[in-house]
């Protein structure tokens, strides 16, 4: 008689948004070395973005490691047999395996979202421009005039609505999407995935219940938490000098574990979606 072995991807749906933090959280603590040098490399990047030219190779080599740590411990998470064998992957992964192993992958995602995000602003002006808005008309005379001010945040708001709606329901799809990026093999397969946020058949795959339930209750649990950093850093507020200090790396610790969350959140989804 067959044997049917189950892999870790599979043993973690029957708990999906548990095992996404478990098994991301248990990536970070059996390499801690690797943690904290990324987390280095993002503080980094981070302060040389505020350098004029520099800043500009700085943003896009950070948005690039972002979607790289994601796509090597989301394919790590996918190509596990069980939990033992992922955090051998774990123990033995590098910064070097961060940078360079999925690096054409992670550009072509980056430059997918980034214009991604361009479409979004071209929408955004195109019904700021249908509502009569003329932003060449507005100078620092105009904005003290509080009639002007308020006809203008009237407007802003006007056309950032449908693009905030649409941007919404659009998030429901994106893990999917994202799930794509990671298991792509190309830049141009990445750069592709991204767009596959559009799709009938990822819309369709979007529509059964153990999905819904998942990016639900992932959400909820991303909700709770964002609530919880933003009482700790208020409280940390309070602390003269060194309470800014631990709040830059809190922001920091936070940003990678996230990373490594998402990496197989977004792998999950795209197996829940489409089996």
């Amino acid at each position: 008689m067959e044997t049917i072995q189950t892999r870790l991807p599979d043993e973690a749906r029957s708990q999906p948004v548990k095992n996404a933090f478990r098994l991301g959280l248990e990536f970070m603590d059996r390499n801690r070395m690797l943690a904290a040098m990324t987390m280095g490399l993002f503080f980094l990047l981070t302060l040389l973005e505020m350098i004029p030219l520099l800043g500009l190779v700085a943003s896009v080599a950070l948005g690039v490691f972002a979607q790289s740590v994601q796509i090597y411990v989301g394919r790590t998470f996918a190509n596990a047999e069980n939990i033992e064998s992922f955090v051998r992957e774990a123990e033995k992964t590098t910064l070097k395996n961060f940078l360079t192993r999925y690096q054409a992958p992670a550009f072509g995602a980056w430059l997918g979202w980034i214009a991604l995000s361009v479409l979004f602003m071209v929408l955004f002006l195109l019904f700021l421009g249908m509502s009569g808005t003329e932003l060449s008309g507005f100078d620092e005379t105009s904005l003290q005039n509080e009639e002007q001010v308020y006809a203008l945040l009237v407007s802003f708001v006007g056309a950032g609505t449908p693009v905030l709606l649409l941007s919404l329901v659009l998030a429901y799809v994106y893990p999917i999407a994202q799930g794509r990026v990671i298991m792509s093999e190309s830049f141009g397969e990445a750069f592709k995935a991204v767009f596959s946020i559009f799709t009938p058949s990822v819309w369709a795959s979007a529509m059964r219940g153990e999905y819904f339930s998942f990016v639900f209750f992932f959400s909820l649990a991303l909700i709770g938490i964002v609530f919880l950093v933003f009482a700790t850093m208020m409280l940390l507020m309070l602390i003269p000098f060194l309470g800014t200090v631990l709040i830059i790396v809190w922001m920091i610790f936070l940003i990678y574990a996230f990373m490594l969350i998402l990496g197989i959140a977004n792998v999950m989804a795209k197996k829940i979606a489409e089996g």
